[in-house]
């Protein structure tokens, strides 16, 4: 999220609930359009579905960047990065537990004022958060705070007072010291934990993608690239990650780190989102700044390259979920192929459903049978009884059922051929009788 401009993030835990962040926090939950989840003064979202709005936090100014607690108690945690640098624990208003109350107005407070650009938080130690900050020449970018650590002594909070004046900061609820600190004189303009090792952070930096252990903090893993922006890690493959940087996206295997497995042109306009389909395998969805056109790039089916020379082949497609430009979108994180997008300017919310290509296949027994996202269909023609039903049959489908019964084989008995046929087309069986008394006077003759 950058400035005003809107971002949309689903609840982990409750999936018809999710927030917009823009100036202010707001908590919608999604229905069926008539349900009785649904009230008067409800936002309609497509046909089918409308948003309510369940909750309101605008006690978080200058938002710069959000991130969802990921475990279901506390479960409306959200820490937000300020333009100042400090990270907030805030809420909106669904969990009264004591928890909760513990955390919600703690604040983590680096040495130097500067923007916080992105956060992330720890999947498997929820109590870890990654906070990427801008570049300060005397301090780390990447600081990694316990959320459940004590609160700074009062020596150290008076500092922080003295240093931000202008900020009313409670000492009660402030921490100064993060756990780990990383990327000393550099950016930090992304960050996402990899799934397949809790312990290891990849950091777009400045210059560089940046893999930091935490068990071993003196060193990382970093490959030379411009790509640092969005790093996300495809949920359905650990090892596949992508970034971005003006109108390419780059696709990256953690197992080969020296370059990209694959780059992908976009538009001349810069990306602003790049997202993992999360119910769908190798799904990469993709926007551009000031578009209302989300693109698709399916690499379901992309081999591994082998070689220098070889690049992977993928399916490109482009929809239009709305008229209007769009913010931001967000993929549901279990109705396949379903995302939420939400308008660049007046908060104009779409539900909005990618279908996907219909494969046809056409067997030699005239059965149809089409795949369209997980299900595949079956198309067989009617075998019910009757003259009219055998009548409306294809003639490939009655060709092929006489040639099973070795219609026009029985040369003893050349009349009963119309049975073989069906015996029930009475033009079939003048046909045949025609041709036994032709044969049988012939041989008479």
């Amino acid at each position: 999220m950058s400035g005003s401009k809107p971002d949309i993030l689903w609840s982990p835990h409750h999936p018809d609930r999710y927030v917009i962040c823009d100036s202010e926090l707001g908590l919608y939950r999604i229905g069926p359009v008539g349900s009785s989840e649904t009230k008067a003064g409800t936002l309609p979202l497509s046909e089918e579905t409308a948003a309510t709005l369940l909750a309101i936090n605008s006690d978080t100014p200058y938002m710069k960047c959000v991130a969802w607690y990921p475990k279901h108690e506390p479960e409306c945690l959200l820490a937000v990065g300020q333009a100042n640098g400090r990270v907030v624990l805030t809420s909106l208003g669904q969990s009264h537990n004591s928890t909760c109350k513990e955390l919600v107005g703690k604040e983590f407070v680096p040495k130097h004022a500067r923007q916080c650009n992105t956060l992330a938080w720890n999947p498997v130690d929820s109590n870890l958060l990654a906070a990427g900050l801008d570049k300060h020449r005397a301090d780390f970018s990447v600081l990694i705070w316990d959320i459940s650590s004590k609160f700074s002594s009062e020596a150290s909070v008076a500092s922080e007072k003295i240093r931000l004046s202008s900020v009313d900061l409670d000492s009660s609820s402030v921490v100064t010291k993060p756990l780990y600190e990383l990327g000393q004189n550099d950016a930090c303009l992304s960050l996402c934990w990899l799934l397949r090792d809790p312990k290891l952070l990849l950091a777009g930096m400045h210059r560089n993608l940046a893999i930091f252990d935490l068990r071993n903090t003196s060193q990382k893993t970093f490959v030379n690239t411009k790509a640092i922006q969005g790093v996300t890690v495809d949920p359905h493959f650990p090892d596949r990650v992508a970034s971005f940087f003006e109108g390419q996206v780059a696709i990256w295997d953690l197992r080969k780190f020296e370059k990209p497995v694959l780059t992908l042109t976009e538009q001349p306009k810069p990306l602003t989102k790049v997202a993992w389909c999360p119910t769908r395998n190798g799904l990469l969805a993709t926007l551009t700044r000031d578009s209302n056109i989300i693109r698709l790039y399916d690499m379901q089916h992309t081999p591994t390259p082998i070689g220098d020379e070889t690049e992977p082949t993928i399916i490109e497609r482009s929809v239009q979920p709305c008229e209007s430009q769009i913010g931001s979108f967000a993929w549901h994180p279990s109705s396949q192929n379903r995302m939420v997008v939400v308008s660049a300017t007046n908060r104009v919310m779409t539900d909005f459903t990618v279908f996907e290509r219909i494969s046809l296949a056409w067997s030699s027994t005239t059965s149809l049978m089409w795949a369209c996202g997980r299900h595949l269909y079956d198309c067989v023609e009617d075998g019910a009884e009757g003259v009219e039903s055998v009548i409306e049959k294809d003639i490939a489908t009655k060709m092929r059922q006489r040639a099973q019964s070795r219609y026009g084989h029985d040369t003893v008995q050349v009349w009963r051929n119309h049975l073989l046929a069906g015996g029930n087309d009475p033009q079939l069986k003048s046909l045949w009788y025609d041709l036994f008394y032709i044969l049988c006077d012939g041989e008479m003759v």
